[in-house]
């Protein structure tokens, strides 16, 4: 591992992300398949969050393109040693997105009603991503090209980044304690603590060759419009897409 990774900052960015922009490129697709990513215990270990908790459409393995997978697997290798990644979500069918959006919208509405219908939206978006049929624009982990994902120490015990997974306020954000030391705050020790593991997740995943959605710490892309966009391809290599289950999609 790279020890200069915790001490490297984030780089904060400089406008906020625009759901427009990151749906221009265009989608050449490679029909590359979706795998089981569970099977590499020594290494990445599943926490399915939302088959756990119940959520329509949710299924019970991690699904995601295999290239995402195996870069995946090769970042690994900058962990320190005995760290391992878990995955906590990637490819998610239009029903859990809907559920998701909708679900947190709701619970945003309740939380602040002087909020109009266009800034509930605006909020909703920043942590989920609007469900779309749109085979042109597809939801980012509709295309299996999006992983969330964390890590836990040799003791299997998960890192502390500040917020749990899918918090929706602020402090999710990849850079909030950056941005604080920016503005001449001082962290505590605890915050130094939670800064410096989103360093370290950061780095190993951009280095590995994801491009990163800065407003949730968890979330990097692969492939999908996101990255295109952050990373400055004229296209996408993967649209939407779904799981192949032979009793449910028989041949024939």
């Amino acid at each position: 591992m790279d020890n200069n990774f915790k001490k490297t900052p984030i780089p904060i960015p400089k406008a906020p992300w625009d759901w427009v922009k990151s749906h221009e490129p265009i989608i050449t697709e490679t029909h590359e398949p979706l795998i089981n990513a569970e099977f590499f215990p020594e290494k990445i270990l599943s926490s399915p969050e939302y088959y756990i908790q119940q959520l329509p459409g949710s299924i019970l393995p991690i699904m995601m393109r295999k290239s995402v997978y195996l870069k995946i697997v090769e970042a690994t290798k900058l962990l320190p040693d005995g760290y391992k990644f878990v995955l906590l979500d990637s490819w998610r069918s239009n029903e859990t997105q809907l559920s998701l959006f909708n679900s947190l919208k709701e619970q945003l509405r309740a939380d602040n009603p002087k909020l109009s219908e266009a800034e509930l939206l605006t909020r909703t978006r920043t942590t989920v991503a609007p469900p779309s049929s749109d085979p042109l624009k597809p939801s980012p982990h509709n295309t299996g090209g999006s992983v969330d994902l964390t890590i836990v120490n040799q003791f299997g015990i998960p890192l502390e980044f500040g917020t749990p997974f899918d918090d929706c306020t602020k402090k999710a954000r990849a850079t909030y304690y950056e941005e604080k030391l920016e503005a001449d705050e001082k962290l505590t020790d605890l915050e130094i603590l939670y800064m410096e593991n989103r360093r370290l997740l950061y780095h190993i995943m951009t280095n590995s060759g994801f491009t990163h959605y800065f407003d949730e710490w968890w979330h990097f892309d692969y492939g999908n419009q996101n990255w295109a966009w952050v990373s400055g391809h004229d296209k996408a290599i993967y649209g939407p897409t779904k799981p192949v289950f032979v009793w449910n999609d028989p041949i024939g």
